[in-house]
């Protein structure tokens, strides 16, 4: 999945949560110092993320994620763990 549609998808889920519109949230937003989220909040996002890529993240990751980057990352960083080895004949 091409990291264009994983922020967009973000943004989304952070949209719904927040209110904040999409187009509002900046590649580079901090969920606290820019977007002004509590810890409930980031928690929230954090577990919808991992929903809707259907990825299996512990909670202890999810609660470290502090900006949209981190969030982008984090799923990048699971989903290239689930995508299946090509073995080299």
């Amino acid at each position: 999945m091409e990291t264009v549609t994983i922020r967009s998808k973000i943004k989304e889920i952070i949209s719904n949560i927040t209110s904040i519109e999409t187009g509002e949230i900046r590649d580079s937003a901090s969920f606290v110092d820019d977007l002004d989220l509590d810890s409930l909040s980031m928690l929230e996002i954090g577990v919808d993320v991992a929903y809707e890529f259907k990825l299996e993240i512990p909670e202890e990751e999810l609660s470290q994620l502090r900006t949209l980057n981190d969030s982008v990352a984090l799923v990048e960083s699971y989903l290239s763990r689930q995508e299946p080895q090509v073995k080299a004949s």
